[in-house]
């Protein structure tokens, strides 16, 4: 399972290195969320260029080089070149000590997942599927764009086909942590269920977890630390001043904080988060979580979506293209069995008369069909 993370990028500094599709939503992300982005690419989108004609982005013409990372707190590398790609996460994180680096689609060169967003401008909601199944997680996000009647990042900075400005909405950042074997670092003044909670998170997320209360607390507690949770302002007295070495949580004072841990609905690996713009959007964001917790809690999307996952391996060797990919996992989740009972993997022909898409009873509490969630 991937920490669901909602990043406050608030004049931060943050490079995306790559000018297509995929650097644009991040960018767009970015920019939405208040970040500083400066792009490295030769060529860009229609988008990319515009923004950077606007001064919105700081856009380098060129292919990245030696020494582009230093000094950031947010690196993405989005290239269609593995070499380039492994570069930028080598020099990022493993040289330059940057604690957030992606590199798109090769999760053993990331810190962190990009999360399928949806926003109104006022509340924010992150999905994540934990890498296992990208094509369900689309479908809920589809599902809350209409829900809320919000947008997605796949919309934003375009108008009639045109390109807009992207201006700051003081919106979070939501992405999701790997934290596999990383040593993390939780801190207390007092053993409340807020506290138990997020130990309780970082284990399901595999990461090596240390506890301390705040009166014990050194220096060298925090070597090598990637992330760090605190209730109290005063622990980071002791921690490293370079704030790009690692991440923290604050819980009374989230001005100082890198990240805040969202309100959360979590079937297994599916890993819904909700926050708020505003404190005054609080009661907007609990009702909204209240009735997202009935809908998704142990309803099967968990099972499902670990059932996909298991396939990816194989699906991988044979189609040779995303597309492909893609297309069979489309057809895999549309297709309901001959007699109208549970999805069958061998049979995936569009031509099958009994063709019928699955609802995943998102919309259609009143489904006929028997599967995970019916």
């Amino acid at each position: 399972m991937f920490y669901p993370a909602h990043l406050n990028l608030q004049n931060r500094k943050c490079l995306i290195v790559g000018g297509g599709a995929v650097a644009e939503r991040k960018v767009v992300a970015i920019l939405i969320s208040g970040g500083k982005v400066t792009l490295i690419s030769p060529d860009t989108t229609e988008l990319l260029t515009f923004l950077a004609e606007k001064g919105k982005i700081q856009h380098i013409r060129r292919e990245f080089q030696s020494g582009d990372t230093y000094g950031y707190f947010l690196v993405s590398a989005a290239t269609d070149t593995t070499s380039i790609n492994t570069a930028v996460f080598e020099e990022a994180h493993e040289l330059n000590k940057i604690a957030l680096v992606n590199v798109v689609d090769v999760i053993p060169q990331c810190t962190f997942a990009a999360a399928s967003v949806v926003t109104d401008g006022e509340v924010m909601i992150s999905i994540s599927t934990s890498g296992k199944s990208p094509a369900t997680s689309r479908r809920i996000r589809e599902y809350f764009e209409e829900m809320l009647n919000a947008s997605s990042l796949y919309t934003l900075g375009y108008e009639n086909g045109d390109p807009v400005n992207v201006e700051n909405q003081k919106l979070p950042y939501p992405v999701y942590l790997l934290l596999e074997n990383r040593h993390c670092i939780v801190i207390y003044d007092k053993d409340t269920s807020e506290i138990n909670h997020r130990v309780s998170l970082l284990q399901r997320c595999g990461a090596n977890v240390e506890v301390m209360n705040s009166a014990n607390v050194k220096p060298q507690d925090f070597d090598n630390s990637f992330l760090v949770i605190t209730d109290n302002l005063r622990s980071l007295n002791h921690i490293k001043k370079n704030e790009e070495e690692y991440i923290c949580e604050v819980f009374d004072d989230q001005e100082n904080s890198t990240h805040t841990t969202p309100n959360l609905v979590i079937d297994e690996n599916l890993i819904i988060g909700i926050s708020a713009r505003n404190s005054d959007k609080f009661g907007r964001v609990e009702k909204l979580h209240r009735h997202l917790v009935e809908q998704f809690d142990n309803k099967g999307y968990g099972r499902f979506i670990d059932f996909l996952g298991t396939l990816r391996p194989s699906v991988l060797k044979a189609f040779s293209t995303s597309k492909e990919r893609a297309d069979y996992f489309e057809n895999l989740i549309n297709h309901v069995g001959a007699n109208g009972s549970t999805i069958n993997t061998d049979v995936l022909d569009e031509s099958e008369n009994s063709q019928n898409e699955c609802c995943l009873r998102l919309k259609n509490t009143d489904c006929p069909f028997e599967c995970l969630f019916n």
